[in-house]
């Protein structure tokens, strides 16, 4: 029961630490944004990221809601970004789709840290569910 307890702790750390690289990203890339375009796609892709902090820090009062909101984060993330990525390839005619594009874009750092925290958020809840479960049933 406490290595359960220490590694739940352990990837809330780790989440933390990610979730704060991701703000970091976020940060750098808006001060390098091009509104002109589309600005709310380039909005959106400025403010997701750093919302990835909050919404961790959010996980000490209600983790569970913590963790779907990095899930839905992640996923919206991956989406406009993608959308900014067949932007660009549409653009320059090197295009082979929307799943290749979304694939692509799976693969580019910020979004795999992304869903590394949404990962280690739902890992860390659903170890301290298991703490909290086996503990009620004792009773």
């Amino acid at each position: 029961m406490r290595v359960r307890f220490m590694v739940a702790n352990v990837f809330r750390v780790v989440a933390g630490v990610l979730s704060l690289a991701v703000l970091g990203y976020g940060a750098r890339s808006c001060g390098s944004a091009d509104f002109r375009q589309d600005a709310v796609l380039m909005g959106l892709f400025c403010i997701l990221p750093l919302l990835s902090l909050p919404v961790f820090l959010l996980s000490f009062k209600w983790s569970r809601c913590s963790a779907a909101l990095q899930w839905i984060f992640a996923v919206g993330y991956l989406a406009v970004y993608s959308m900014l990525d067949w932007r660009t390839c549409a653009e320059l005619g090197y295009c082979r789709g929307v799943a290749w594009t979304v694939f692509e874009t799976s693969k580019a750092r910020p979004v795999e840290a992304y869903f590394a925290v949404a990962v280690f958020s739902l890992a860390a809840l659903s170890l301290n569910g298991m703490r909290v479960a086996r503990k009620g049933s004792d009773s």
